[in-house]
């Protein structure tokens, strides 16, 4: 956390909707209490399956005055274990960075930096049980964000379901808080 700013990186692949992430991380934080959030999204080949990049910066105490892109998070969503092999995302991820990885297994951490906190969340499986895709395939926005609210206290599943309220409606947000529930209960710690 650099001067009481929290930065967070989203790597995923396009319509993983991780840019989505983003904006309703920025959402999720600033009902809860955050003063001044910011998200980033970074598209480059604007198609499905290409790698994409997206930051949100919060803060509770500080006024968020640097607009640029997040070159060490604090905190790093990984939508897709295979990203970890493009090396731009792997020098992204610094001693103490605190990683949230779609996965149903502990990933291969050689040549990452020693004292991480890695958490793995099964999104995509957690998806597919309830049906919540897309043409592209699973909808890995809520479930990964459901994760991190956990993992860090910054907001919790009545957070999420109040915002999700007011951008989706009733309907689309009954299933999103089925998914954000399992993934909420079912993140846990990888032990090195």
């Amino acid at each position: 956390m650099a001067n009481g700013i929290i930065e967070i990186s989203f790597a995923g692949r396009g319509g993983q909707t991780a840019v989505t992430a983003s904006q309703l991380l920025a959402k999720f934080a600033f009902e809860n209490g955050f003063t001044d959030v910011f998200a980033i999204p970074i598209i480059g080949a604007e198609r499905r399956g290409a790698p994409i990049s997206a930051f949100t910066k919060i803060s509770k105490e500080k006024k968020i005055k640097a607009y640029e892109s997040v070159v060490h998070p604090d905190y790093q969503f990984i939508f897709d274990t295979t990203l970890l092999e493009i090396p731009r995302i792997r020098e992204s991820i610094k001693q103490g960075t605190v990683l949230i990885v779609n996965s149903d297994k502990p990933i291969d951490t050689e040549g990452l930096p020693e004292k991480l906190k890695i958490y793995i969340v099964d999104a995509t499986g957690i998806c597919i049980q309830h049906k919540f895709m897309i043409s592209s395939g699973p909808i890995l926005n809520v479930p990964m964000l459901a994760a991190f609210g956990k993992i860090t206290g910054y907001y919790d599943l009545e957070t999420m379901n109040k915002v999700l309220m007011k951008e989706f409606g009733k309907e689309r947000t009954t299933l999103n808080m089925k998914v954000a529930r399992d993934a909420f209960n079912s993140v846990e710690e990888v032990k090195e």
